[in-house]
């Protein structure tokens, strides 16, 4: 099946909400909204993934919201969709992207990223409530600046 993944526009927002919900993730943890969202649609302009990028300072965005349909799309999607996601963020101007998982690993790094430590973690990443969470939890944070390094 073919897949196309663009920008959100404003009539994406009830589809976008329906989506995640579905997914069984909750609105309340999500970016409002459907300006920091890419989606993909299969041929029906049925969602099948969403990626969000929230800014944080220094020219960083955070991946966020990336929820994807797993009984349509493959694992190989998966990375189609982060790259899409990263290379998204750095037309928005990102020098660095974070994203956190609940479980990491070589894909993480086959697409670039590194593993951070909590020290590494920048403090205007810690102080986003989702994050301080995720990192309670234990939830490993990956960093890539724009070289693909640290």
């Amino acid at each position: 099946m073919t897949f196309i993944i663009r920008e959100a526009r404003e009539e994406d927002v009830l589809k976008i909400q329906h989506f995640i919900s579905k997914a069984g993730v909750s609105l309340d943890t999500v970016p409002q909204g459907w300006n920091p969202y890419i989606l993909a649609e299969d041929t029906l302009e049925s969602i099948v993934a969403t990626a969000a990028i929230q800014a944080i300072p220094n020219n960083a965005y955070l991946i966020r919201s990336l929820v994807v349909d797993s009984e349509k799309v493959s694992g190989s999607f998966l990375i189609k969709m982060l790259e899409t996601t990263i290379q998204y963020a750095r037309e928005k101007g990102a020098r660095y992207v974070y994203f956190i998982v609940k479980q990491g690993g070589d894909m993480m790094e086959s697409l670039g990223f590194t593993l951070l430590s909590k020290e590494e973690v920048p403090q205007e990443l810690k102080q986003l409530n989702e994050v301080a969470d995720y990192l309670k939890k234990g939830y490993p944070v990956y960093g890539l600046n724009e070289t693909g390094d640290k």
